[in-house]
């Protein structure tokens, strides 16, 4: 493992290639149709809760694809915080090989400590930053 800032391993990782981005966090495919069915709910919450309502199914769609990848990369920053670099080659191998998305769920579970509360918490983090970004105040508790 390299020595160089967890920000900078993210962005120069196979996985962070192999979601469909490039350096400078431009996406080079669209996501549109492949947001899993629960984070597509949360992010149509997030739009709601914003009081954000598009003009359109294809904005509303450009909106989601947008909130995706900010998710996507935010998530991953999780990730590679909380993953012990003794682990980070392996997770980086896993994603360069395109292994299942199960089995890549089931080495984060293993490998990351309390992963279920750091997910969970990465989620309402996210949520607070866009709702502040979006000027709502977050009242749920």
């Amino acid at each position: 493992m390299t020595t160089q800032p967890r920000n900078e391993t993210l962005r120069s990782s196979p996985f962070y290639y192999s979601k469909g981005y490039k350096k400078g966090g431009a996406k080079l495919d669209n996501t549109k149709g492949e947001i899993p069915q629960e984070i597509r709910t949360f992010l149509e919450n997030l739009l709601k809760d914003a009081n954000i309502t598009p003009l359109d199914d294809a904005m509303k769609e450009e909106m989601l694809s947008q909130l995706y990848v900010k998710l996507d990369s935010f998530i991953m920053t999780t990730v590679i915080e909380n993953l012990p670099p003794e682990h980070m080659d392996e997770f980086i191998k896993l994603n360069e090989e395109n292994k299942p998305k199960e089995q890549i769920d089931a080495f984060m579970a293993e490998k990351i400590p309390n992963s279920e509360d750091v997910f969970a918490k990465a989620f309402l983090d996210f949520r607070d930053l866009y709702l502040g970004e979006a000027g709502v105040s977050n009242t749920a508790s």
